[in-house]
């Protein structure tokens, strides 16, 4: 190690972690192209008189859906908590958006989902059981379908978009960003090598850093101490009696 070679650099954990979310967003996306095509079988193949069948099992598909979503986004932020803590805080940032879509687009989808099933419900009262056995475009299982359908081309986009991302990401094994900072500006302080970037953009930077130099300098004293007693062990003279 040179003598201008900061300690951050030199006993660094160079151990990269993947951030392993495909699985997840590939298993979500599976579930919902499952439903779309349930709700296409169901529409198009049981009988007039099973309709309002057809279309409550799509309401209890949307129901058990969601929950899952709700699941899915409890372990994709605990898997991006650990990637921050790592020190891969623009990535983290830079995924924010796609990988919290899909919990916003279900929970919107579902309720107006459950919007219109209100209305209907207020509108044709006992004579629902009627209207839900319409055949055409406007029969309850047609639009629930037609709804499961746009959730999963749009959910199709992003998480296709995020699993090619967090793909490369992977493959390219970046340093953590504290690291590259220092490479990249010869300052070692992440986001000062933007002159123009912006103020609070710049803080949380710099807050993201604080975070990083902490956890590394927890596991730095675990080590030491670690040393420590591993010497004393070795070097420690035998007791006279």
């Amino acid at each position: 190690m040179s003598d201008g070679e900061p300690i951050l650099s030199a006993e660094a954990d160079t151990s990269f972690k993947k951030l392993r979310t495909v699985p997840l967003f590939s298993f979500h996306l599976l579930i919902s192209t499952i439903i779309s095509f349930t709700g296409v079988v169901l529409a198009a193949t049981w009988k007039d008189k099973d309709r309002c069948k057809a279309y409550f099992v799509m309401v209890y598909l949307r129901v058990a859906f969601w929950v899952i979503t709700f699941i899915f986004d409890y372990f994709v932020r605990q898997h991006h908590d650990r990637l921050r803590m790592n020190g891969y805080h623009d990535f983290h940032r830079a995924t924010h958006l796609q990988k919290s879509v899909a919990f916003y687009l279900v929970s919107a989808w579902s309720a107006i989902f459950l919007g219109v099933q209100t209305l209907m419900h207020e509108m044709y009262g006992e004579d629902f059981w009627i209207k839900c056995l319409f055949v055409g475009f406007l029969s309850p299982v047609i639009y629930a379908t037609a709804f499961s359908i746009v959730e999963t081309f749009i959910l199709g986009i992003v998480h296709t978009s995020y699993i090619c991302r967090v793909t490369k990401f992977n493959n390219a094994k970046p340093q953590p960003d504290a690291l590259r900072g220092r490479h990249l500006s010869g300052e070692g302080l992440v986001g000062l090598t933007h002159s123009h970037a912006d103020t609070m953009e710049l803080l949380e930077k710099q807050a993201d850093l604080i975070n990083y130099l902490k956890d590394h300098n927890i596991r730095l004293s675990q080590k030491l101490l670690q040393l420590t007693s591993q010497v004393q062990t070795v070097h420690l003279p035998p007791q006279q009696i």
